[in-house]
């Protein structure tokens, strides 16, 4: 029988920030935490017994430690919205006021 729970697993001292179905997606927000140094896991409970990237067969969870939640929920949105300085939006304003001067 398919387990379709999709609602993470409750892990002590730890609450899911992030879910998705795409690893690398997981992995990206794991790499963007661990640059502002704050701890974090993933539990990937994708089923390799089907080649589905959806629903309760693929989700992937990102879990940072219960008192960092607040600070993970603002870096996650500013990540989600494209408000981090220093990415390739700065870049590219930095190179065009560059070629106008």
């Amino acid at each position: 029988m398919i387990n379709s729970d999709s609602r993470a697993p409750q892990i002590e001292g730890w609450v899911c920030i992030y879910r998705t179905s795409v690893e690398h997606e997981a992995e990206m927000v794991k790499n963007y935490f661990a640059d502002m140094e704050m701890p974090c896991e993933i539990l990937n409970k994708k089923d390799r017994s089907y080649t589905v990237n959806f629903g309760s067969l693929a989700q992937i969870f990102v879990y940072v430690p219960e008192e960092q939640k607040e600070e993970a929920e603002k870096a996650l949105n500013e990540w989600q919205n494209a408000e981090i300085k220093g990415g390739p939006q700065d870049d590219d304003d930095e190179s065009e006021e560059a070629d106008n001067q």
